[in-house]
């Protein structure tokens, strides 16, 4: 178990929630919207984008550092746990602010 490892698993646990909060984005952007504009179709074709990255690709990016993590240099293992944890941040800020736009709606 090193850092690239711990990377993989921490990118495997947030796949679900990530892609669970893109599906919801796309409900929203088909579903709330009457009117199909260009800007909300480029929109829903994006969330789709993210929806099949966030996935398939983060499952796959994740299983890949999991099984073969333990081959990288320890300096490169160190490079991807940040990158992972850099990766999780971005998702973290994405959740808060889709978070706080729903509020906004709802009220």
């Amino acid at each position: 178990m090193n850092f690239a490892s711990l990377a993989g698993i921490i990118l495997l646990l947030f796949s679900l929630p990530a892609a669970l909060a893109a599906a919801m984005r796309i409900r929203f952007l088909i579903g709330c919207r009457k009117e199909s504009t260009t800007a909300i179709v480029f929109a829903t074709v994006l969330q789709f984008i993210y929806l099949f990255a966030r996935l398939l690709g983060l499952p796959l990016i994740g299983g890949i550092l999991f099984f073969q993590g333990w081959k990288l240099e320890p300096i490169f293992g160190f490079a991807f746990f940040l990158l992972g944890l850099a990766y999780i941040s971005e998702l973290v800020v994405n959740f808060k602010s889709q978070r706080d736009a729903w509020r906004i709606r709802k009220n």
